[in-house]
């Protein structure tokens, strides 16, 4: 029951998962196996009946999943050895490629692609979810314990559903908890946040910046060369290949542990967190262009992509969507505006990281500014130093007095 001052939300923790025998080693395996399966059936089936349909000019086939369940019966009922592994888990993989072909269709996602026997299996416990003692129960599996460094940080909290997957040969599940949390109040403060290449920057005038992984993408880049370089088949090519995997997992949980720390401070600092919405599907188009029109500059530009990317704009926004309220500004001229006058030109961003106004004077570091833009469009007050009350009267002020006050 919902206690007062509380909302019921979802919160998520990965354990990792011990199969304790050899048995239920193998039955995971096998159930992953199955889930592969399915998924490949079921997506070379409507690969299939589309291109019938565009042939005979029929209308495209359903991929609800509804549908696509009603064929995995029929699937389960033509393959006996389908029907000793859990109906529900199973068929819950449809689910999944279901949401895959509407994302596509809407333009939030890519096609749907095949699933290699080689990459990351997994699958989903959809519901009835039993953990007792530190132990997952997994149907027609049986009991299996789950470990995490520091425990369940809710052990109050109701399981609803557990996503397993095995990376680098170790299983691991994400674990679903319907939790109560406490009702943060609004305190009427914002804090603006200018998106940049490897960090950001806060209104406060704080530099938020991303661990250095040099040395990582170095590794990766070295592992990549080797896989090239190996015959394709060999069991020295899949030894490469574990080395890939294992120097881009680091990498991204080094990112994603940054994007958490930096969510959080953001979070505590201020109820109101502004960004920029930007698109970053348009940023990281390639600039090869094509045959008839070759781009420009395309090997600056793909350097750029991966650095935008490494970045991870759209994960720090959606963490920090669950942890603070978060307001997405047009990042048009944010750079270019004076946080003082209003001004806006080309020509008041000096360099990268100098900004002088040239209508008031007012200069300093260009990120920070751009980060007071961005907090005064998400409160729809002028530009004011910092996190401050959305009640606070604001008043503009130019010359050197504003100078002083925004730090410049």
């Amino acid at each position: 029951m919902k206690e007062p001052g509380t909302t019921r939300t979802h919160r998520c923790i990965t354990c990792r998962l011990l199969p304790v025998t050899r048995a239920n080693a193998r039955a995971l395996s096998r159930l992953a196996g199955g889930c592969r399966f399915v998924w490949n059936q079921a997506l070379a089936d409507t690969e299939d009946l589309y291109r019938i349909s565009r042939m005979v000019g029929a209308p495209a086939p359903s991929l609800t999943f509804f549908s696509l369940g009603k064929a995995f019966t029929d699937m389960r009922r033509a393959t006996p050895w389908l029907a000793e592994l859990p109906f529900g888990v199973v068929r819950h993989t449809l689910k999944r490629q279901a949401d895959a072909w509407r994302r596509f269709f809407r333009g939030q996602g890519g096609r749907p692609r095949f699933r290699g026997r080689y990459g990351d299996d997994g699958f989903t416990i959809p519901d009835r979810v039993r953990i007792a003692g530190g132990r997952l129960h997994i149907p027609k599996v049986g009991w299996v314990v789950l470990r995490r460094r520091g425990g369940n940080p809710y052990p109050g909290g109701e399981p609803r559903q557990v996503y397993v997957r095995r990376a680098l040969g170790k299983w691991c599940a994400t674990v679903s908890y319907e939790v109560d949390a406490q009702e943060r109040p609004d305190d009427g403060l914002a804090v603006g946040v200018d998106m940049n290449v490897g960090q950001g920057v806060a209104s406060t005038g704080e530099i938020l910046r991303a661990p250095d992984a040099g040395r990582l993408e170095a590794r990766r880049r070295r592992c990549r060369r080797m896989v090239s370089r190996r015959q394709k088949g060999s069991k020295r090519r899949d030894r490469a290949r574990r080395l890939l995997a294992r120097a881009s997992r680091k990498l991204a949980m080094r990112r994603r542990n940054w994007h958490h720390g930096v969510s959080r401070r953001l979070a505590d600092s201020a109820h109101t967190v502004c960004v920029e919405a930007l698109p970053v599907r348009g940023m990281t188009a390639s600039a090869r262009g094509t045959a008839a029109a070759p781009g420009r500059q395309a090997k600056e530009k793909a350097g750029l992509n991966r650095s935008i990317l490494a970045t991870g704009w759209g994960e720090l926004r959606s963490m920090l969507e669950y942890k603070a309220e978060v307001v997405a500004v047009d990042p048009a001229h944010t750079s270019q505006r004076c946080s003082d006058c209003g001004h806006v030109a080309a020509e008041n961003r000096r360099s990268q990281a100098r900004f002088a106004c040239v209508a008031c004077g007012c200069a300093g570091n260009a990120d920070i500014n751009a980060a007071l833009n961005v907090l005064a469009s998400g409160t729809g007050a002028t530009g004011q130093r910092g996190a401050f009350a959305l009640a606070t009267p604001a008043t503009r002020q130019t010359g050197v007095r504003a100078a002083a006050r925004c730090g410049f």
